[in-house]
């Protein structure tokens, strides 16, 4: 299918020690697997907002959790009972803060991506070859006519998802926290138009016998240092925070899962060392004092 105008060309792996994970497939797999018939006890779905986390206190003035505070479309809050509760939001856990009261500080910036998906090439009468699209993904250098840098995958199913279109836009932590594109994330008909026509160019079967499927835009979410927020939330028993893990979120659910799913059941992680990915790295210490700069509780520079 690569049959257009195209440059150099080198591999990067030959499918022996690389795999492509299609996110919607994934999910829909891991909910049947672990929703089968006989099996239990399973998982339910709940739709709904988060608004809180209930919570009540010991006598050493930790927080045990008690429950999730949620808001289904215009329906009345409700509370879903819960011995421990895992924020795992992507972009918008940063609204945790507000949920644990300021225990923990998760500042957190959303890069905002339009994607696009095109349908498999079809002859005349509608048909179908799954063969003539192998499974090899494409990363593309900078095309400077169009503004973009290309990563094209070839799905099971024939159709192909591109993203690297550019003109991402950058969501701050208040503008997250006020659930900024969190009920409707568009993506930029602009950048459909750019990365369309950069893709005919490079293949002459799908800008011939191909046609756009649809367009889409995602929220990634960083923290400021790239890495993602695993692990407890000071002060609050039962309550965790699972996310940040920008564009590998996917690719890394089955271990990050493990790792906090471990220190849920065992009350330690014994797969991964979680220390560099602690919550409370950019949460203020109290009463720590000192001169210079500090992430938490640990010095990172002198401030002059």
């Amino acid at each position: 299918w690569l049959d257009g105008s195209v440059g150099r060309m080198s591999p990067m792996g030959w499918g022996d020690d690389t795999a492509q994970v299609t996110p919607k497939e994934f999910v829909h797999k891991m909910m049947e697997y672990v929703n089968q018939p006989g099996k239990e006890p399973g998982i339910n779905l709940v739709l709904g907002t988060c608004t809180g986390v209930e919570a009540e206190e010991d006598g050493d003035g930790t927080k045990v959790v008690t429950g999730v505070k949620y808001q289904h479309e215009e329906q009345e809050e409700m509370t879903l009972q819960a011995d421990d509760v895992i924020v795992a939001a992507g972009p918008w856990a940063c609204q945790a803060e507000q949920w644990f009261e300021g225990a923990v500080q998760l500042p957190m910036e959303g890069v905002k991506s339009t994607s696009i998906v095109w349908k498999p090439p079809a002859d005349g009468e509608g048909n179908v070859d799954l063969d003539a699209v192998d499974a090899t993904a494409l990363f593309c250098g900078e095309d400077d006519r169009f503004g973009t840098h290309l990563e094209v995958y070839p799905r099971p199913d024939g159709t192909i998802y591109i993203c690297g279109i550019g003109g991402s836009d950058y969501i701050t932590t208040p503008e997250l926290q006020a659930s900024a594109h969190l009920t409707s994330c568009l993506p930029k008909d602009d950048r459909v138009e750019a990365a369309s026509s950069a893709f005919k160019l490079m293949s002459n079967s799908y800008a011939n016998k191909g046609e756009l499927s649809h367009a889409q835009a995602c929220m990634r979410p960083c923290p400021p240092d790239a890495k993602p927020y695993m692990g407890p939330v000071q002060g609050w028993d039962g309550a965790y925070i699972n996310a940040g893990h920008n564009c590998w979120g996917i690719a890394w659910a089955p271990a990050c899962g493990k790792a906090i799913a471990e220190l849920v059941l065992e009350g330690s992680c014994r797969s991964v060392n979680l220390k560099p990915f602690d919550p409370a790295r950019f949460t203020a210490s109290k009463g720590r004092g000192g001169r210079g700069r500090k992430k938490g509780s640990v010095d990172v520079g002198e401030q002059w």
